[in-house]
């Protein structure tokens, strides 16, 4: 028997065993097309933060602490919960300013997780002048910033 006969026979036997079986293979399919929109509606969006388009407070606490100007920094008072308002939105701007001559760093948004009571904790890297600096941002369930380490 030469095998061109051999796989024509092969193909026809494997279509008569689908077409017999296909309402089997028609229910799986709707079964595994359910699981996967199930499973990606509950596991939310996967993409990394600092490829994901956040702006919220946390972002705009980390973006003065790395640059320090004007427009940065009346964003970050806006987002300060008011535990965190010590003095007023110029004291907080003079403050940023006079922390000495920084350099501006290149802010990355490394993760966060969210809590149960809907507040969040924000994890950061700056990296200035060769070097990295850690930080989190605890935002509270309005999404305000209450505290920055």
């Amino acid at each position: 028997m030469a095998f061109s006969t051999v796989l024509a026979r092969i193909m026809a036997r494997t279509g008569v065993a689908l077409w017999q079986h296909r309402l089997t293979w028609l229910t799986c399919l709707v079964v595994a097309a359910g699981a996967g929109v199930y499973s990606f509606g509950y596991a939310g969006p996967t993409a990394p933060a600092s490829i994901m388009a956040t702006d919220d407070c946390a972002d705009a606490a980390m973006q003065a602490v790395a640059k320090v100007d004007d427009s940065a920094a009346h964003a970050a008072y806006a987002c300060l919960a008011p535990t965190m308002r010590h003095g007023g939105e110029q004291e907080f701007i003079k403050s940023l300013h006079d922390r000495g001559d920084l350099p501006s760093g290149k802010v990355d948004r490394v993760g966060d997780k969210r809590q149960s009571d809907g507040s969040r904790i924000v994890f950061y890297t700056i990296e200035a002048a060769g070097q990295m600096v850690g930080y989190i941002v605890y935002l509270d369930a309005d999404g305000k910033v209450e505290k920055i380490e």
